[in-house]
């Protein structure tokens, strides 16, 4: 069976019993990894002979996420070494001890920037992501295996399933909480399932940000990714070790991370895209290498804005070193307005916007980080949508959502949908 429709579960070692396969039964889960294949041969025989694929883990090309050779394509990624999808809390746990950062907002773990960086390196082979919950936080409860799921398949990558201690000793006993938690994964793996056409389509944004993200661009490239996804900055990941794809006139804007001098491609790529119109910024290594002509005012202190064309470049004046300010400072060159969609009253809640092959439809994918509802979500495309339909896990059909008309501009509320 092809691994791009492979639902990958970390087969619990102590589950030797094959009558435990009932559990994935008419599930979205397909195949097995085993970790001691040689104590596991019934369930493995078991298993098989119910068409569900087996496999050692062992034999799977596994990588730490440290250890990813951004410049090597495979066949298939499976990254290992990532954080469990949460808010993330002090060690002692407590749900009152958040951690935040500078700007006092919930800091957030998440793995959707190396989903979206290994689908442009991988060219968009299969992406199987490994994490487990952390051993300093609370048993994970039906939201957090759900967040986990869904931070995972809204960037088009899919979540290995591995269940903590406490779940897996409840489904082997047959106890009710453990099985009610198991069927609402279930529940929300099918949901995906489901709607697995839009894990191709491509993620959308104002943004691109191109770097090599390897060597010693490795650090900030990638930390610019997450950082910049923690902002909710829609952007499209450009590869400096590729030659110009789809056309950059498409984006407001081009962040070049990297202070290593572009190739004449790309050089001719972001030039072009300067002069018709949009922005450039780049670092003060590459100042001179995209001079511009009249000076503008910068709304962001530390850049020196210049026309290119109907462009603007935008060159730091001092050499990049947080990438945190890195990405707060591009959103601010960049501005809200460019983003494809804007929320209010949508804390903690993060976006993932992608549009199909045609660019006839598009797709707006909220995960919720908190276990509270979100019950006054609005949503402001940038471009009229035409229809807009309301998928929620558990819902059954879609809820149409009607356009309410502010200022001249088209809402979206989810109010009454307990987004």
């Amino acid at each position: 069976m092809p691994s791009d429709t492979l639902q990958p579960f970390q087969w619990p070692s102590e589950w030797t019993d094959p009558a435990l396969l009932g559990l994935i039964a008419g599930s979205p889960i397909n195949c097995l990894l085993l970790d001691t294949p040689e104590s596991l041969g019934a369930v493995a025989a078991a298993a098989r002979n119910t068409g569900v694929t087996v496999l050692d883990w062992k034999s799977l090309s596994a990588t730490p996420l440290a250890e990813v050779k951004w410049n090597a394509p495979a066949s298939q990624h499976v990254i290992t070494g990532l954080v469990w999808p949460r808010i993330k809390l002090s060690p002692a746990g407590r749900s009152a001890a958040v951690e935040a950062g500078p700007t006092g907002a919930p800091w957030i773990d998440s793995n959707a920037w190396v989903a979206h960086l290994a689908r442009v390196r991988g060219r968009g082979a299969p992406l199987w992501l490994s994490f487990e919950p952390d051993k300093d936080a609370p048993t994970p409860d039906t939201t957090a295996y759900n967040i986990a799921i869904a931070d995972s398949a809204a960037a088009g990558a899919r979540w290995i399933v591995s269940l903590d201690q406490q779940l897996r000793r409840g489904l082997a006993a047959g106890n009710g909480d453990a099985v009610q938690t198991w069927r609402n994964l279930l529940a929300m793996l099918a949901f995906f399932e489901q709607h697995r056409k839009w894990s191709a389509w491509e993620p959308w944004g104002a943004l691109g940000i191109l770097s090599a993200f390897a060597g010693e661009y490795e650090f900030l490239g990638q930390e610019v990714l997450n950082l910049a996804a923690r902002r909710n900055l829609h952007y499209r990941v450009l590869d400096r070790s590729a030659t110009p794809g789809r056309p950059l006139e498409q984006l407001r804007a081009v962040l070049c991370v990297d202070a290593a001098a572009p190739t004449p491609e790309w050089k001719a790529a972001l030039t072009g895209f300067a002069r018709s119109g949009g922005l450039l910024i780049v670092p003060r290594a590459l100042a001179a290498q995209f001079p511009g002509a009249t000076a503008s005012p910068s709304p962001v202190a530390g850049y020196s804005v210049r026309t290119l064309g109907r462009g603007k470049v935008a060159a730091a004046a001092r050499d990049w070193d947080d990438p945190y300010f890195l990405a707060q400072e591009v959103h601010s060159l960049v501005s809200r307005g460019h983003d494809p969609v804007r929320l209010f009253n949508a804390s903690s809640l993060w976006e993932h916007y992608a549009e199909s092959p045609d660019a006839r439809s598009a797709v707006l994918q909220l995960v919720g980080f908190s276990n509270r509802p979100y019950p006054s979500v609005s949503i402001v495309p940038a471009r009229p949508w035409r229809t807009a339909s309301l998928y929620v896990p558990g819902d059954g059909k879609p809820a149409v959502l009607e356009p309410v008309k502010v200022d001249g501009k088209s809402y979206f509320a989810a109010l009454e949908y307990g987004l």
